[in-house]
């Protein structure tokens, strides 16, 4: 079966430190040179960061303390006091929520070079997600007083954060009218296209494609597209006969990217009848 249901990131075998409480020091590290290189390389290449002046970056870098954290370890709670910005250098985190029915849903997937978290610490303002470890992961945390001195030494934080936060909110805005106005098969298409650009990478024989270096359970795509996993599974498994997805499991094999795109943009119609 494509990307079978194994055990969930919040499971108690694998919760660790996802209990919500603050972090130990002692896995706490001080400094961004604590870094593995493909993990600073990763930090420097983000589409924003990258695209700040070296004094910024080397200002916001120089205040950053490194924390490695297990999958499943809940960085922050939504109604929780603010206490950092966060950077992600390796893995993924996960922007959750919990719907009335109780029902979690995840709002969205911060990938290597994404920052998150500078509007609840600029404003004032409780965290609005539970900010979630995908997998095991890397982060840089920027402490409040730190961000807030950063604002104020630094004016062109200021300009490139009310960037950040217009790129989020039309992102949020495109997420919104997909959920409104899309088939499934095409949401999940645009979803396979969103997980290769952030985690990407070349397949492992010529004939592999490309391939989503995170792991990820068909639940995890529900969460994610606010659908059914048994809806989900019905379009993997047709992407897969269609040949445009492979059979690996734990990780999504995209075979063909451009009939994947055709999907997406519904000029390819998928045999979902019953989905």
């Amino acid at each position: 079966m494509l990307l079978q249901d194994v055990q969930s990131p919040g499971s108690a075998a694998m919760q660790g430190l996802g209990s919500g409480q603050p972090l130990p020091a002692a896995r706490v590290a001080s400094s961004f040179d604590d870094l593995r290189p493909a993990e600073a390389q990763r930090v420097e290449s983000g589409a924003w960061f990258s695209g700040l002046s070296l004094t910024l970056r080397q200002a916001v870098l120089s205040r950053s303390r490194v924390h490695r954290v297990r999958r499943g370890a809940t960085l922050l709670k939504r109604g929780s006091v603010a206490t950092d910005w966060i950077g992600v250098a390796g893995g993924a985190l996960g922007l959750a929520a919990q719907g009335r029915d109780g029902r979690g849903f995840t709002l969205d997937l911060l990938a290597p070079g994404d920052w998150y978290g500078d509007i609840a610490l600029v404003d004032g303002g409780a965290v609005d997600l539970d900010i979630v470890a995908q997998t095991h992961s890397t982060v840089l945390l920027v402490d409040r007083s730190a961000l807030q001195q950063l604002i104020h030494s630094q004016p062109e934080l200021r300009a490139a954060l009310l960037q950040l936060d217009c790129r989020r909110l039309r992102h949020m805005f495109r997420r919104l009218e997909e959920l409104q106005t899309l088939a499934l098969s095409q949401r999940v298409a645009l979803q396979l296209q969103r997980l290769l650009r952030q985690f990407g990478r070349p397949g492992d024989k010529p004939s592999a494609g490309w391939q989503i270096d995170l792991t990820l359970t068909q639940g995890d795509l529900a969460s994610l597209l606010g659908a059914s996993r048994q809806r989900i599974n019905g379009v993997l498994r047709q992407l897969q006969a269609d040949g445009i997805l492979g059979s690996s499991h734990g990780r999504i094999e995209v075979l063909q990217p451009q009939q994947l795109v055709d999907v997406a943009q519904g000029r390819r119609l998928l045999d979902t009848a019953g989905v």
